[in-house]
């Protein structure tokens, strides 16, 4: 009876007393954190998140939190995709329910990529993605040259109150990057920076920027040092050989007969419209009369060249600009090893170069078909190529695929 009698006692006090918890509790699942990925710290597993309040506070994550990715638009949470930390992305949207407005700890993470996001330019908000032209230490200002509806355009970017960040040598993902200084920015950096812009839209106050510089070349493997886990390539363009480091993060990967075809028919595509739009607008210029004929073979040619690298005149295809078509079909190459590459093996290199340009380190590399990598350096959107803005393989679009291309000459 005894024992009856206690237990209906501890089974009221735990009725009473937690009444102000159980308040607490419901205050707290009635809290949320809502705003934007300003900053991933992978190593810390933290995000930084500028909240729609207008605060900037950071969130912490465990082992136990979850993460729910949306597609832009979407609002029912059994359509989003479970994934992990690494696919938090700086410029996310972001929902932590149960998280105050000062931040904390989340135990579940709602994400969803802007509509539109990863691409650069004027349009982009608060992106800005460009080439650094030059660098004021003292004033803490960056000059960068970013593509705008008329053309190249120039932004001046106040980084007085920004976190720099510094792509790794090995990777290209934002995640990736490492804290650095102004210091380390300079002239012919690709920059890609987040904060506000201004209403003429030529100065932008940076919460955050994040620079590199890479190179993109082809060439045949000419030895290959397992133990250094270094591989020597010729650069096909100069003739010169360059010792390539492979990186923690560094990826190899081999052509597959399929994707070869598939890129060799876009090729074919992309040229034959080309021809035809320069047909066309020779056509037009013999039937009308001089000025008029220029004037709309000018338009004509204005509307081809857009679609040159976005829907459906895109080397991509119908339906969608050339780059995300290839980085998928990238991301689905099959992997290979640096014990599978060859002595004379055609490969297509994206690196980090060093100080000296003679040697770099690797952040993705693709061997195939010489006639295939040479067609794709060609029309990868860089420096001297003729092709559509956007396909960079292996380069993320909003890095390089804004036709900035890379922005230091092939290792030699």
């Amino acid at each position: 009876m005894r024992k009856l009698y206690l237990f209906f006692f501890v089974l009221s006090l735990f009725a009473l007393a937690p009444a102000g918890a159980r308040a607490r509790q419901t205050a707290a699942a009635q809290q949320r954190l809502i705003g934007e990925v300003t900053a991933v710290d992978a190593a810390a597993h933290t995000v930084t998140v500028r909240s729609d309040a207008g605060q900037t506070v950071t969130l912490s994550t465990t082992e136990q939190t979850t993460y729910t990715r949306l597609a832009p638009g979407v609002t029912d949470l059994k359509q989003g995709e479970k994934v992990t930390f690494e696919a938090v992305r700086v410029g996310d949207r972001v929902l932590a329910p149960g998280v105050a407005a000062a931040g904390g700890t989340a135990a579940r993470l709602i994400v969803m990529a802007r509509p539109g996001g990863g691409g650069g330019g004027q349009n982009a908000g608060r992106r800005l993605n460009g080439r650094v032209v030059s660098v004021d230490a003292a004033k803490k200002l960056i000059v960068v040259q970013t593509r705008g509806r008329e053309g190249q355009e120039s932004a001046t970017v106040d980084v007085s109150a920004a976190r720099v960040l510094h792509y790794a040598p090995d990777s290209m993902r934002p995640a990736d990057a490492v804290p650095a200084s102004l210091a380390d920015v300079h002239a012919g950096d690709n920059i890609r920076a987040t904060g506000e812009r201004s209403a003429g839209g030529s100065a932008f106050k940076a919460e955050e920027v994040l620079t590199g510089s890479f190179a993109r070349f082809t060439g045949t493997v000419a030895g290959v040092d397992a133990q250094r886990n270094e591989v020597t390539v010729k650069n096909e363009a100069s003739g010169g050989t360059v010792r390539l480091t492979l990186g923690a993060r560094s990826t190899l990967r081999r052509m597959t007969p399929e994707v070869e075809q598939k890129l060799a028919e876009q090729r074919a595509e992309f040229q034959r419209q080309r021809e035809q739009r320069r047909a066309e607008r020779q056509q037009q210029g013999g039937q009308q009369g001089q000025g008029q004929g220029q004037a709309q073979g000018q338009g004509e040619g204005g509307r081809g060249r857009r679609g040159d690298g976005q829907g459906r005149g895109g080397f991509g295809g119908p339906g969608g600009g050339g780059g995300g078509n290839f980085q998928q079909m990238f991301e689905g190459l099959p992997t290979v090893t640096l014990a599978d590459l060859k002595k004379g093996d055609m490969v297509m290199v994206t690196v980090t170069p060093s100080a000296d340009a003679s040697s770099g380190t690797v952040v993705s590399l693709i061997t195939g078909t010489p006639e295939v990598l040479r067609s794709m350096q060609q029309f990868g959107g860089g420096r001297g190529g003729d092709g559509p803005r956007g396909m960079s393989p292996g380069l993320p679009g909003d890095v390089i695929g804004n036709g900035q291309g890379p922005t230091r000459e092939p290792p030699r």
